[in-house]
């Protein structure tokens, strides 16, 4: 059983396993820069204080389900978070939070791996301009995230496709609709960072959202695997998630086997848990985790997904 899945804090991977990791999940997907018209945040209505847009008004455009199912969960998200930060003093945002010196600090991290997705939506986030204030930081996060959620409902499948950076420390070239996925995921954890410090219920979403994180990691994993030098070719794992989004996948645990691995281990533990250990933020008991097979197939995978969160 992996030793480490007991903890109540994260315990960061070494930054060279990051760093091999991130920088070959998805290498045949190649790298580029976008192609979009100038916008900018400013010409998107902030909305009040705890709004953002509500996709019910926008029509179909395109393929309107899957726009529908991508938007609605990053919309709910970032509706929590805003609606925990206006409930904070000023003392408050001073509180270290997660990983991060301060709420603060989080909250400016978070805007700039926003940005990333901001500008592949053709959004122009680069006169924002300093943010003195927590106030000022909380409205320039929310408009962004605001303006992204418009461009995406407004434009429709036609933006799911443009190629964007992934957040994390060296980023893939991923299409749009994945980095939407990691958008809603990435609000929430920063949102349970923050009930966890004010110590607050946690929060589980919906469970779409979290199947769609399980489905955005596991389609990484292989890759990420064989450039961390944890790959097992010929390998595969069954993964069975149980509660909110669980499910049984396949996963093979190398990228470089030309045909399908041979199931040698099968790892059990709650869907939302696998998120959490995904984040980095690894709070489910061993007793949650359970292994039956190859142990070290199991653990490397489990070495391997702690690296893909995005701070």
């Amino acid at each position: 059983m992996a030793e480490w899945i007991g903890v109540t804090t994260a315990r960061g991977p070494a930054p060279e396993l990051r760093s091999r990791t991130l920088s070959a999940a998805l290498a045949t997907r190649p790298a580029g820069r976008p192609t979009v018209r100038p916008a900018s945040v400013a010409g998107h209505a902030i909305p009040d204080a705890g709004g953002v847009p509500d996709v019910d008004q926008f029509g179909d455009v395109g393929d309107g389900a899957e726009v529908r199912r991508l938007v609605e969960p990053y919309r709910v998200q970032v509706a929590e978070l805003d609606r925990l930060l206006s409930r904070l003093s000023q003392p408050q945002w001073l509180l270290a939070t997660g990983p991060h010196r301060s709420v603060r600090d989080l909250m400016l991290h978070l805007r700039s791996n926003d940005e990333l997705i901001a500008a592949a939506a053709g959004l122009d986030p680069s006169g924002q301009g300093d943010l003195p204030s927590e106030s000022d930081i909380r409205l320039s996060w929310r408009g962004q995230a605001a303006a992204i959620l418009d461009v995406v409902a407004r434009q429709g499948a036609g933006v799911l496709h443009r190629q964007v950076r992934l957040a994390g420390r060296m980023g893939i070239a991923s299409p749009v609709r994945e980095a939407l996925i990691q958008r809603g995921f990435e609000t929430w954890i920063h949102a349970e960072d923050i009930r966890a410090t004010l110590r607050l219920a946690p929060q589980t979403p919906s469970a779409q959202q979290v199947s769609d994180i399980v489905n955005f990691a596991l389609r990484l994993i292989s890759a990420a695997m064989e450039s961390a030098g944890r790959a097992h070719p010929y390998k595969a794992m069954r993964v069975v998630l149980t509660g909110v989004g669980g499910g049984t996948r396949l996963v093979d645990l190398s990228a470089a086997s030309p045909t399908p691995g041979t199931v040698v281990v099968e790892l059990s533990l709650p869907a939302v848990s696998f998120c959490r250990l995904l984040a980095g933020r690894l709070i489910a008991p061993s007793a949650e985790v359970e292994i039956d097979g190859d142990s070290s197939a199991a653990n490397d995978f489990l070495t391997v997904a702690a690296t893909m969160g995005c701070d």
